[in-house]
């Protein structure tokens, strides 16, 4: 079972406040510091204990004593919290300090004590659960669950082959043909052809198709089919190769290949495929340590040898070791066509009847494109009652369906076994989108901070804690169980999201952990202690009579019932995270002041405009987020959340007519220069407040910075700032009117890893200092006034993906001379009122995409050399004269065949469709 595994995190986050409690608060009176050491030397059995329920299989004894214990740690967690908010204050030494303590201790005598109580009352639980476990005589490894329970895995991760004989019949074609053309054909050295995709995708079926055709087996010599499970031991996979290899010649096996070792048999191996062409498959390898080991064994004599290995996980083997094929999802029309085989195939031409259609598409949506899935679920309908009724049952209740049905039931194993193999630390960041509704795109760097704001981050020396959490989330992606939902244009990732299919794993998961519960329109059922609550769109009144003392996270998602706001405030003292992102709120709650141990608050797209004086009590909070909200200043009390790492308050003015700094930001108080922490700071106003601009400098862990309304005597107070933020990634500044000079070039070192450049306002030539930019991946420059010599420093710039000018050009000709813009994806050139000539010189923008031309009136035909991009694949034409459009028509236009390889030329009059060109 999953417990033990995600017991890390709460144990870690306890072990940790115990030992910090007990070395650094020396005042600590007697009684509860003896408490503490005794509870330490208690969670250190307690942890071995459940690492051995972890291993030991699915007895329902160990998974009642495991639960127990799991709530016992959780409780723990809130107690200590609870703990260090009494008992932490400022140390002072001499007599004052002496006085002090003296006070301190007197003062907290009665809370010290009720805590020490407690954590006694906890240490009778825990030993009391103890003695049950050896009343019942439970002995994890004589019993020898361990063992069946992997066998038992093992079973039912190979059944899916024979499970989906049905879906290689549909969407099979291509990708076998791919494979099977990398497998006969290409250079004569040995090369590893990795085929990753998700769990359920249909790798091993694809894979077994692959392996069983008659091209693939009369090319090799040798032939090997390796399935490899999750606890091999690599002596054990050399043996079962050279079994595989005697079987297939029908020789016979020595049996002293019992006795050998890793290296004997190596050498084995390496003598028995020697000057051989040979295939092997390595079927469902998870680590890149085992094709370390493999490789040794596995000679290239340049006879065009071939390694086949299915995996789940993007960067078993990387790029370096051959070639990399991913399995995508079914299409929709491919999913359709599986689906209506397997589901009406009693149905004469297996079409599905008309009042079933709409519903069944959206059961065949929610399987994602997944053959395992679609097969499972039109399997089960197909023996259901054809009735609407019916399948929308099915619809609404696939998680219990997955839980309960024999059925449905592979599909939970196979899939779970990616969650099985998570390390322990990965496995609370991946129930995390439990939280989120189906179909939510989580933006990345928002569940990063919250990750973080959870306590599930470890720390890592030379990276921050959001480096950390980045790389976590890339892991997840690499292993398939994570989608990319929405990237940037010039490449950057945006959010994220997880299969439907798998969405419905992690609730299951979720629930049997009590890591989470969500709220759709109904009042939760309180069997156990909720820790993570998310209520979608509901206007009943789901928190009246209900206590949640114990919940660490409360998202809203959509609209809610006004009536129960006033008990998110109150008796939620363990609260981390709270999400109250477009709830029904005007004004900021006091009672917020009491979450002393909140650590994210996220108010936005409220219509707040006003901060409470008790934001200052929330002095652990690391994130602060009003964007969408109208609040333009922040007291002196914020200088008091010493921990803050993100601050974003901002609003758009959404009007036909904006003014030129159409962001508002909001104004800071003198000091915050003291917020060393701060990573995020978007976006500050500093109108006629030269101080703060100096300020900025104390600020040198900032990552990303964005200030609205500067002067032009202040710009050089900001160079001397900015020259101070080596870590500084994004930078967006906003002069205070379109005609005030933006003085950037006072800045002598650019911040060197700058990726992201946003400067909006006038500057008549680029600073010097934009040459050195070699990080740099997107630039958008507004109201510029440019001249015609300054644009020749950007086309150097080695990794420059995007490239947006607004009214920021004053010249007649842009000239991309040769192999200018190398690395150049996208192009936006808007209201260029002077531009009448774009020139491409050849060689340049070799790697340009998208090009959007909007509005520039001057501008007759498209860019010279147009034509030798070839690998432009979108052309958007936004507000353009009609010569300009009526060249690329198809029917006589006289530009047309400048543009013929473009697959996508549209036509937009003030953002709103008119007409398709390609």
């Amino acid at each position: 079972m999953a417990a033990a595994g995600l017991e890390s995190v709460s144990f870690r986050y306890v072990l940790d406040q115990m030992d910090s409690m007990l070395t650094e608060e020396v005042h600590l009176l007697g009684q509860l510091r003896s408490s503490l050491q005794d509870l330490r030397g208690e969670l250190d059995s307690m942890r071995s204990f459940l690492r051995d329920v972890d291993a030991g299989g699915e007895s329902n004894v160990m998974r009642t004593l495991a639960d127990q214990v799991r709530e016992l740690i959780y409780d723990m967690e809130d107690l200590l919290d609870d703990s260090l908010h009494h008992v932490r204050h400022t140390h002072r030494h001499g007599f004052v300090g002496y006085l002090q303590k003296i006070f301190y201790n007197i003062k907290h005598f009665p809370a010290q004590h009720q805590i020490a109580t407690k954590i006694q009352d906890i240490k009778a639980q825990l030993h009391s659960i103890m003695m049950r476990r050896h009343r019942y005589s439970i002995n994890l490894t004589d019993e020898g669950s361990s063992s069946r329970g992997a066998k038992g895995r093992l079973h039912n991760r190979h059944v899916a082959p024979r499970f989906l004989k049905e879906a290689e019949l549909v969407g099979i074609n291509k990708p076998r043909e791919e494979l099977v053309e990398l497998l006969v054909n290409g250079k004569q050295k040995m090369t590893v052809i990795s085929l990753v995709g998700m769990g359920g995708v249909g790798k091993t079926t694809l894979a077994r198709k692959v392996y069983d055709d008659e091209r693939v087996k009369g090319c090799f010599h040798c032939h090997a089919w390796i399935p490899v499970t999750p606890s091999f031991t690599i002596e054990e996979l050399f043996k079962s190769i050279i079994s595989r290899f005697h079987e297939e010649k029908s020789e016979p096996l020595s049996r002293r290949i019992d006795v050998m070792e890793r290296d004997q048999l190596i050498e084995m191996i390496f003598d028995y495929l020697r000057d051989k062409r040979y295939i092997i498959v390595f079927d469902d390898v998870w680590h890149i340590s085992a094709w370390n080991e493999i490789k040794l064994a596995l000679p290239d004599d340049e006879c065009g040898s071939r390694v086949l290995v299915t995996t789940r996980i993007r960067d078993t083997m990387g790029e370096s070791y051959g070639h990399v094929y991913n399995l995508d999802p079914l299409p929709q029309s491919e999913a359709w066509l599986l689906f209506c085989k397997k589901t009406f195939h009693s149905i004469s031409g297996g079409v599905c009847p008309l009042e079933l259609e709409g519903i069944s598409r959206d059961i065949v949506e929610l399987c994602g494109g997944l053959p395992l899935a679609i097969v499972a679920v039109g399997g089960l309908l197909s023996n259901k009652e054809k009735t609407s009724i019916e399948w929308k049952k099915m619809q609404d209740n696939l998680n219990t369906e997955l839980a309960k049905n024999e059925n449905l039931e592979h599909i939970k194993i196979i899939l779970s076994l990616s969650y099985d193999d998570l390390p322990e630390v990965l496995k609370y960041c991946f129930l995390y989108f439990s939280i989120f509704p189906r179909n939510y795109p989580v933006t990345c760097i928002t569940l990063i901070r919250l990750w973080i704001a959870e306590g599930f981050i470890e720390g890592d020396s030379g990276k921050t804690m959001e480096e950390v959490a980045e790389g976590y989330l890339n892991n997840l992606i690499d292993r398939s169980m994570v989608q990319v939902a929405e990237s940037y244009d010039y490449g950057r990732m945006r959010s994220c999201r997880v299969h439907d299919i798998i969405r419905e794993i992690i609730i299951s998961k979720s629930e049997e952990e009590n890591f989470s519960k969500s709220l759709v329109k109904h009042k939760p059922r309180m069997c156990k202690t909720i820790r993570r609550l998310s209520i979608y769109n509901t206007k009943e009144d789901v928190l009246q009579d209900t206590s949640f003392s114990h919940l660490r996270a409360l998202f809203i998602f959509g609209p809610m019932s006004k009536t129960s706001m006033h008990k998110f405030f109150s008796g939620f003292k363990s609260l981390r995270v709270l999400s109250l992102e477009g709830a029904p709120i005007k004004t900021f709650p006091v009672e917020l002041g009491n979450l002393f141990q909140l650590r994210y608050l996220s108010m936005r797209n409220t219509k707040i405009n006003k901060l409470s004086k008790s934001l200052g009590k929330l002095k652990y909070l690391e994130t602060l987020d009003l964007k969408g909200t109208y609040v333009s200043s922040l007291s002196q009390k914020i200088l008091k959340l010493q921990h803050l790492r993100h601050l974003l308050a901002y609003h758009y003015n959404t009007g036909r007519d904006p003014p030129f700094y159409y962001t508002y930001g909001v104004k800071l108080p003198k000091g915050i220069g003291a917020l060393k922490d701060l990573q995020k700071l978007s976006y500050l106003e500093v109108n006629k407040d030269s101080a703060i601009v100096k300020e900025l400098g104390n600020l040198v862990q900032l990552k990303r910075l964005g200030i609205v309304k500067l002067r032009e005597k202040d710009g050089s107070n900001l160079c001397a700032s900015i020259e101070k933020m080596e870590q500084l990634r994004s930078f967006s500044v906003t002069s205070i009117d379109i005609n005030e000079h933006l003085d950037l070039k006072h800045l002598t070192s650019a911040p060197p890893f700058l990726q992201r450049l946003y400067l909006r306002g006038c500057l008549q030539s680029l600073p010097h200092w934009i040459s050195s930019l070699q990080s740099l991946v997107r630039m958008r420059l507004r109201g510029s006034q440019l001249r015609e010599d300054s644009l020749e420093v950007l086309q150097g710039l080695p990794n420059l993906a995007e490239l947006a000018l607004i009214q920021a050009f004053d010249g007649a000709e842009i000239c991309c001379g040769q192999q200018g813009f190398p690395k150049l994806k996208i192009l936006d050139l808007e209201q260029l009122d002077s531009l009448d000539r774009v020139l491409i010189v050849d060689g340049a923008m070799a790697d340009l995409r998208k090009m959007i031309i909007r509005n520039c009136k001057q501008l007759q035909r498209v860019p010279l050399g147009i034509r030798q991009l070839t690998n432009l694949k979108e052309l958007l034409l936004i507000e353009m004269p009609d010569v300009f459009v009526r060249r690329l028509r198809k029917d006589g236009g006289t530009e047309r065949p400048e543009v013929e390889h473009i697959q996508k030329i549209q036509c937009y009059d003030n953002d709103k469709f008119v007409e398709e060109l390609s």
